[in-house]
């Protein structure tokens, strides 16, 4: 007899299956809504968090994906702040969070109150990540916090850096968490950057896990290697839109790091280039 688990994963392997034989159009768009990533502002968004959210709703972003969240979005409580987005004319869609199976209660209670379709973890956080085990080990923690997480009518997502690609006793970890999660229960947030700086193809992963990637986040890459503004660097992001209904993208988000401008106006420039090239 098959354990529950493995009944979730035989009907979520189908459901990619169907995903993969109905040959997505090759061009198919993402939705015209564009997010950004707080962390993008996190001086001014920690400092003065109203008047820099009125720049970013002044700036025509739709959305918006703040960190940090306990419960609260800095300082405010969930259901204050998300009548603040929404009175300046954004959505609350994802946040960065770090949820663990301890605190997933009160983590999802607050965040139905935000009316977030998204939590993700940024990183494994504290969790042991040193041999192959240590990664299936996260990864049915994650496919548990993520059926709590379905439970309240929102997804578990993931978010990677670089390291997550660097081969461990002969195994990727970040292909050991794409298999041993069920897509179900969890979804993928592809920084773009990250995967690239950690020597792997975007669009390899697009074709090789469809529908996985649901959240993007959308990070340029300088000459120096360092972020930079969407469309000043050398990340093709014309072509890998091209993907973006293969790769089962529901939102993306803006995200830089580094910069050699105020980040609000860097913010702004990246809104425009995404505007008028890619949408």
């Amino acid at each position: 007899m098959k354990t529950r688990r493995e009944f979730i994963r035989s009907l979520s392997l189908l459901t990619v299956s169907a995903m993969a034989l109905r040959a997505f159009p090759i061009s198919m768009a993402p939705g015209r809504m564009i997010g950004l990533q707080l962390w993008t502002l996190r001086n001014a968004i920690q400092e003065h968090t109203m008047e820099t959210l009125k720049q970013v709703g002044r700036i025509g972003y739709d959305h918006i994906e703040p960190y940090g969240f306990d419960g609260e979005f800095y300082g405010y409580p969930a259901k204050a702040f998300r009548k603040i987005t929404e009175d300046l004319g954004m959505k609350l869609t994802s946040t960065h969070t770090g949820i663990t199976l301890s605190n997933a209660d009160l983590h999802i209670e607050q965040a139905v109150e935000a009316g977030l379709e998204y939590l993700v973890l940024p990183t494994p956080g504290d969790r042991k990540m040193e041999d192959p085990d240590d990664v299936k080990i996260f990864a049915e923690e994650m496919n548990r916090i993520g059926e709590k997480v379905q439970k309240a009518g929102m997804k578990l997502g993931y978010h990677n850096h670089s390291f997550e690609f660097q081969p461990m006793d002969g195994e990727i970890p970040f292909d050991i968490l794409l298999r041993e999660t069920i897509p179900e229960l969890v979804c993928f947030q592809l920084d773009i950057y990250w995967m690239i700086e950690g020597g792997r193809d975007p669009v390899r992963y697009f074709q090789d896990h469809p529908g996985r990637f649901e959240l993007w986040h959308v990070k340029d890459r300088g000459g120096d290697g360092k972020s930079t503004t969407v469309g000043n660097g050398t990340i093709d992001y014309a072509d890998l839109f091209h993907y973006s209904g293969s790769a089962g993208m529901k939102y993306f988000y803006v995200e830089q790091e580094s910069y050699t401008m105020a980040p609000i106006e860097a913010a702004a420039k990246s809104y425009a280039f995404i505007r008028e090239n890619l949408l």
